[in-house]
């Protein structure tokens, strides 16, 4: 029988406050910009004192079939593939990353214009 780590107790730090971001995004660049610091949050609590986790080694991916992406340095780790392998690691992402990518789509499909109006965004003073 083999021995599977759990990261529940760092889920639970991390995820009022990324449901509350989450739930107050206004454009799908801030749902990336919300993820991807709890991502790298996450992930720096529950095995940052094993593996260097820098920002940006996990970015939402909409096209993605599990719906992030992970960087290069961190698939070819040893100690990320055991612990990715070994561990909840992968379904805490998850359940992260649909919450993420459910605000992503809400977005997209009720918002399209003020998600194009703040990732284009005009220079100059801005009106109120």
């Amino acid at each position: 029988m083999t021995r599977q780590l759990s990261f529940k107790a760092q889920q639970r730090e991390v995820e009022p406050h990324f449901r509350s971001q989450i739930d107050a995004a206004e454009s799908t660049e801030d749902v990336k910009k919300f993820y991807e610091r709890t991502i790298f949050d996450f992930l720096n609590k529950a095995i940052g004192d094993q593996i260097e986790i820098e920002p940006g080694d996990v970015v939402l991916d909409p096209e993605e079939k599990q719906g992030y992406q992970v960087s290069q340095r961190l698939r070819e780790d040893d100690d990320f593939n055991r612990m990715h392998e070994e561990s909840d690691l992968p379904a805490i992402m998850l359940l992260l990353t649909e919450r993420a990518l459910n605000r992503h789509k809400h977005l997209v499909t009720k918002q399209p214009d003020k998600t194009e109006i703040k990732i284009f965004q005009v220079p100059g003073p801005r009106r109120n």
